[in-house]
């Protein structure tokens, strides 16, 4: 009987190659840890699955203060023009009897198949090995070396250290069957189209996305456009609803992408063993706009500080808990509870006309950077 080989082992695994993940290897790697990077997509940020808005610096640091104290971050942020894509100056959102309500904003329509890839190619360039098409489909524990096993398609691999960036649906958390996984899923679903031009970031409430909305992010000549919308309200295919809304548009459809954006807010906690969850897999997204790229970069870089200074100074791994709430928790906390604010009062067009003509154009800010909260008398 052939014997199988020893899984091969790593000082960190980390388990998705999106921006969270990449980050996370790359300043591993720069303190000369052996890290390794497993992908199941054939192509790092393809297909991409959300909407590519990425903030500014100037924008980030706005809503989460303490990020901006971070020298590493800032000159991280520091993203080449050529995968930036289109600067968007505004944020347009439209009510269901579309009046509009603008404000400044300082964001890119990006391409994630460039951007995606330019982090990880900064990584690999610091030393960190990638593994594309390898995907994640078991866990077990291996009583004889006393670590879990991580079994993929290409091989299975053991890890003093691993960091869970898979995504929304959290497949570290879920395979382990420990740990705490995002809640609130949004099924959303997006298209790439041309014949939109403009330079504002539009988003689109009422029954175009019952119980979430639809937007449209232009990235030079072409835009993503896509829909979110509540579980519960999926009446009719997600892509049938996303058809009809490019059809009103009058929009060239080229491709269609999907996936889930976790809207529970921040899981209660982002450590398990010696798992640090990341991105969205953490529930780092906000709520009420739906943006997570840029919590995403911020947490990869606090879990490998993290991981760091266990190593060198033996500090609990718990303490990255403390990490994403003192810089992030409060704004998502807040984000959290403007979600759950809409979806009690925004049931049809009328209770959401009447919801978003009431906050007005300052309120409904509030409730997409959500700095300070948002209060309805």
């Amino acid at each position: 009987m052939e014997q199988k080989p020893d899984p091969e082992h790593r000082q960190v695994l980390v388990v998705g190659a999106g921006p969270s993940g990449s980050t996370a290897a790359n300043r591993l790697a720069e303190e000369g840890l052996d890290v390794l990077v497993i992908e199941r997509r054939q192509t790092v940020g393809n297909p991409a699955q959300c909407g590519e808005c990425i903030p500014a610096w100037a924008e980030m640091t706005d809503a989460f203060p303490l990020v901006g104290k971070d020298p590493w971050l800032e000159d991280y942020w520091k993203f080449p023009n050529h995968i930036l894509g289109q600067h968007l100056d505004w944020m347009r959102i439209f009510s269901p009897y579309m009046k509009e309500y603008s404000f400044s904003l300082d964001c890119y329509g990006a391409h994630r198949l460039q951007f995606d890839g330019y982090l990880a190619d900064k990584a690999i360039s610091k030393g960190v090995e990638i593994r594309t098409a390898t995907e994640l489909k078991k866990i077990q524990q291996q009583k004889k070396l006393n670590r879990e096993v991580y079994h993929t398609n290409e091989g299975s691999f053991t890890a003093d250290y691993v960091i869970d960036a898979s995504g929304s649906l959290a497949h570290v958390a879920r395979l382990r069957k420990k740990g705490h996984r995002p809640g609130v899923q949004l099924p959303t679903m997006y298209c790439q189209v041309s014949g939109h031009q403009s330079d504002s970031f539009d988003i689109f409430m009422g029954s175009v996305a019952p119980g979430g909305y639809a937007w449209i992010i232009p990235k030079g000549e072409i835009a993503n456009v896509g829909i979110g919308v509540r579980y519960s309200n999926l009446d009719v295919p997600l892509k049938q609803r996303l058809d009809k809304f490019c059809n009103e548009l009058g929009v060239k459809i080229h491709s269609y992408g999907g996936g889930w954006i976790p809207l529970g807010g921040k899981v209660k906690s982002a450590v398990e063993g010696n798992v640090l969850a990341v991105g969205d897999a953490a529930g780092l997204v906000m709520p009420s706009n739906g943006g997570g790229i840029g919590q995403a970069i911020v947490s990869g870089k606090y879990a490998a500080d993290t991981i760091i200074s266990n190593l060198q100074k033996d500090t609990p791994l718990v303490d990255y808990n403390k990490l994403l709430n003192n810089s992030m928790g409060k704004q998502l906390s807040i984000s959290r509870r403007s979600k759950n604010l809409f979806w009690n009062l925004c049931r049809n067009d009328v209770t959401t006309e009447l919801a978003m003509r009431l906050l007005g154009t300052n309120g409904l800010r509030r409730a997409v950077d959500c700095r300070r909260p948002l209060i309805i008398i």
